[in-house]
């Protein structure tokens, strides 16, 4: 195999590092997207539902189209063991490639707390991307994402925590109402249909904000707008939602 695989996406709404919705975001997405030679390593933290797990999808997704061995993880999903054997893999590619460019994303990693095997493979991933010399346009990037700081979560291997604190810490700040609107609008574009803005308008104003909500409603009303084969508008949004 010339990369590891990433997980099975939504693939209608596949995260790009093109369709994030940016915020006050731009200084981490251009960090992803303009990667340079050598080590990078990212602690990426927010709130849920704050685009942690786009970005890193996307970053893996970029690196995986560029040719490099690339992985994401969701420690949510994955048991103890697949990611401690993705760990190892990755490791074993590592030393025998030392001319490959590498990016690995480690979602959720707080699952991995506490489980002695998990931690051990995440330190010895990170000493064997870290401690490689320079060599030319190599990339190696270890993204990792939880919803607080790398302070606040302390793992059992004390030599693990010191590495996730050395990592360059990025907080994922929420969107305002103007962003969360285009971001609704997007993938409405990308169901089939347009969201416009009087609808739009009604629906921040009156329901509920924040995106895990909202991307459920958003989910409700593409269903109704194909069981019932109307345009979206506030009274189908009233009668689906009920705001």
């Amino acid at each position: 195999m010339s990369s590891q695989g990433i997980l099975p996406i939504d693939v209608p709404h596949q995260p790009r590092l093109t369709n994030f919705v940016v915020g006050d975001n731009s200084e981490l997405l251009e960090a992803l997207a303009s990667p340079a030679p050598g080590f990078d390593g990212f602690w990426v933290c927010g709130e849920d539902v704050c685009g942690k797990t786009h970005l890193l999808r996307a970053t893996a997704l970029a690196a995986a189209e560029s040719g490099q061995v690339h992985a994401y993880l969701d420690c949510a999903q994955l048991s103890t063991t697949d990611v401690v054997e993705t760990f190892v893999d990755l490791i074993a590619r590592v030393r025998d490639g030392m001319d490959l460019s590498m990016t690995v994303a480690v979602d959720h990693v707080a699952y991995l707390q506490h489980q002695a095997e998990a931690e051990e493979a995440l330190m010895a991933l990170y000493n064997a991307i870290q401690e490689l010399p320079p060599q030319g346009d190599v990339i190696r990037r270890l993204l990792v994402a939880h919803r607080q700081g790398a302070g606040q979560l302390a793992f059992g291997l004390q030599d693990l925590n010191s590495r996730m604190r050395a990592l360059s810490h990025h907080r994922v700040r929420e969107l305002s109402d103007s962003d969360k609107g285009s971001l609704l609008r997007h993938r409405a574009e990308q169901s089939g249909y347009h969201l416009n803005e009087a609808v739009l308008e009604y629906w921040l104003r009156r329901g509920p904000r924040s995106m895990d909500r909202l991307l459920a409603d958003l989910a409700a009303l593409d269903q109704a707008t194909l069981q019932h084969k109307r345009l979206l508008t506030v009274p189908l949004l009233k009668s689906v939602l009920g705001y």
